[in-house]
Order: C-alpha cells, then structure tokens, then sequence
C-alpha cells in the first residue's frame, strides 16, 4: 500500500531531520493538514442495536491521503459507555506509549499503552468517562506526546474544532 509507505517514510524523515520536535516552536513549523469530522452509524443486522462512530484524521499532506493520525469515539444504542480509539503512527518507542492531554494539560503522567502495532499505526482504545468527554467538547486541541526512536519527545496538536456539534449529531442518530 502506497499509503502506508508514505507515512512510515514520512515518520521516518521527521524522527531523523535535524530539527527537533521537542521544540515546540520547530513543531509549528511542521505543517499537517486536518480533515472533517465523519459520522457513520449502522444497524446490526441480527438485532436493532446501532453502532455510531465519529472520525477525524490528521494528515500530512494537502491531498488528504497519507494519514498521521486518527481518532474515533464510538457509541452504541445500547449503551452509554463511549469507546475512544486513537491510531498513532509508526515510528515512536512502543513501550513508552503516548501521554495524552487537552489543552497543555495531560490527563495523568502516565502514557497510554498501544492495544496493537499493525501497518497502519499502533492503536490505543479506551471506555471514555464523561469528564472526559466534557473536556473533549470544551477543549481547542488534543495534545498526543510520542518519544521517537532516539528518544526525542514529539508532541502534536489535535484540533478539536467542531467536535462538540459532531458529537451532538452522533448522540441525536
């Protein structure tokens, strides 16, 4: 897949350039590009209960190909509890996960493990509570911080623009 040799390459080049993503003024510099938040819901078929799901990827080029990284909430009919999935890309130290925040403020010191490394990125999936959520809806960004392979920090802001309307409308379907 063309795709996934973009990204890896693309992870790649950024965790050897010179340029250290540990400064978060060279972060800046780096330009990704945000896609739109995507609502898909679905019934099973074997019984009425609906899934619901709300995507945005982040990616690194203006074609909106090559994805960076991906974030999904997911709810069902039959439950409140709201499945979060976040796809990371290849490229960090596996066993030093990824610390996720809101805002310049992590949720705790601790980084997330990934659940699973497969082509397309290592994936970390957790039940959201609704303090969570609330800080979702109120929040600019969705701070990710990885530790690259020579054991620099790379952080990237998720914008979170819209989510708070995208969200009613997956709860509303």
């Amino acid at each position: 897949m063309h795709l996934n040799r973009y990204l890896i390459l693309f992870v790649v080049l950024v965790l050897t350039s010179s340029k250290s993503l540990a400064n978060e003024e060279k972060n800046q510099d780096l330009q990704m590009f945000v896609g739109d938040w995507v609502t898909n819901c679905s019934s099973a078929s074997t019984d009425s209960e609906k899934i619901c799901t709300l995507e945005r990827s982040m990616f690194v080029d203006q074609n909106f190909r090559n994805k960076l990284v991906t974030i999904v909430m997911q709810t069902r009919s039959s439950s409140k509890d709201i499945q979060f999935t976040l796809v990371s890309p290849l490229g960090t130290l596996i066993q030093q996960g990824v610390k996720i925040g809101f805002d310049e403020k992590l949720l705790n010191d601790n980084a997330y493990a990934f659940n699973v490394c497969q082509q397309l990125g290592c994936v970390t999936s957790f039940k959201i509570e609704n303090d969570i959520l609330n800080r979702f809806k109120k929040g600019n960004n969705l701070d990710l911080e990885y530790v690259s392979t020579n054991n620099q920090k790379i952080k990237i802001k998720f914008s979170l623009a819209g989510f708070t309307d995208a969200f009613k409308r997956v709860e509303q379907s």
